[in-house]
């Protein structure tokens, strides 16, 4: 089936939107898991919220999974 009219030409999200609060721990969540890589997620967000995180726990896991997975190759 082919794409009609407007469903043929669909823009792509260009990520224009809030940014992320979570950016700014990168770095600090980064050191933590090499410092310690069987931290726990939530023992992650637990030292976060210390530091002054307020942002939500789903964008926390995501990112640490995906952080995981680099640092594990």
């Amino acid at each position: 089936m082919t794409p009609v009219g407007d469903q043929a030409h669909t823009p792509r999200r260009t990520g224009v939107g809030r940014r992320s609060t979570l950016g700014l721990y990168a770095p600090l969540i980064d050191r933590l898991l090499r410092e310690d890589p069987d931290l726990s997620t939530a023992g992650i967000l637990n030292l976060l919220r210390d530091a002054g995180y307020a942002g939500g726990k789903t964008a926390l896991y995501e990112l640490v999974r995906r952080l995981r997975l680099l640092t594990s190759r």
